[in-house]
């Protein structure tokens, strides 16, 4: 496999880690699709740099073999799919939690043929310069009926050489996303590294109460609002909406914490999402 189509299948990946990222965070999924940007149509490109936010994430071979990826997007695609709710700034962390997410997974998955994973480190809004020699892809969206402005994914050039996998024998790079042949321990190893370094946001619910209107309009500080909770019932942990464990609140040197009591299995937890 050429390192050429290792970077579009990079791509391909990408945009499927993002598509379920932006599904947890909206809980609707996107359509999502990815055209490399041919060199002919930069200079195009290049007049765009200033209008969009650019997120810079590098991503780890080793300490000394490294790529960074570049995200970038205009104000009227992120704050859609960022939710923009309530102030521009937390649409605008939810967006970049969604393609933090997206550059793990993807980095997670090229990792298959590694004897290591690959790792992404801290990311940051920065500005770019210009398109240099990164390439590129265009990422169309298609979000609640409406199409977005294009996303752009630039890697840097030595993304080509780290994508192609570590030396096969002979000489001959191993195809990125397809490992050799291996026994089944080592194939769940694999899985399970590319989910560890995987962040997901993990909530307590105390309590849920329905009040209305003329209430919540006279709820100021002081106010008490009764839920749904005896003193000493489990609380709920959540994911992305979704309960995954019960347990008992409790001091965890001067912080709060659970005490896990009770697992939710799958069918209990889809169950509860029908029924919310």
């Amino acid at each position: 496999m050429s390192t050429e189509q290792n970077i579009i299948d990079f791509y391909e990946q990408w945009i499927e880690e993002f598509a379920r990222s932006v599904e947890m965070f909206a809980r609707e999924k996107p359509t999502i699709t990815q055209v490399p940007i041919e060199a002919s149509k930069r200079s195009t490109w290049e007049d765009q740099i200033a209008n969009r936010l650019w997120w810079k994430q590098s991503i780890e071979a080793s300490e000394a073999e490294s790529f960074a990826t570049w995200v970038g997007a205009e104000e009227a695609c992120w704050s859609v799919l960022g939710g923009a709710l309530g102030e521009s700034g937390e649409a605008k962390q939810t967006y970049l939690d969604m393609v933090t997410q997206a550059n793990q997974g993807a980095a997670a998955v090229a990792s298959a043929s590694f004897p290591s994973p690959l790792r992404c480190q801290q990311g940051s809004v920065e500005v770019l310069p210009t398109l240099g020699s990164l390439a590129l892809s265009e990422i169309k969206v298609t979000f609640r009926d409406s199409v977005l402005p294009s996303i752009v994914l630039a890697l840097e050039p030595a993304a080509e050489r780290i994508l192609s996998g570590p030396e096969g024998e002979g000489g001959t790079a191993v195809a990125l996303g397809k490992p050799p042949e291996i026994s089944q321990p080592s194939a769940d190893s694999a899985m399970l590294n590319r989910l560890m370094d995987l962040q997901m946001p993990v909530s307590v619910l105390l309590g849920r109460a329905i009040l209305p209107i003329r209430e919540i309009l006279k709820i100021s500080p002081g106010s008490l609002i009764e839920l749904d909770r005896q003193v000493g019932d489990y609380v709920e942990v959540t994911i992305y909406g979704s309960v995954v464990a019960r347990g008992e609140i409790v001091s965890v040197k001067g912080n709060y914490g659970v005490r896990i009591k009770e697992i939710i299995s799958r069918q209990d937890r889809l169950a509860l999402q029908d029924a919310a």
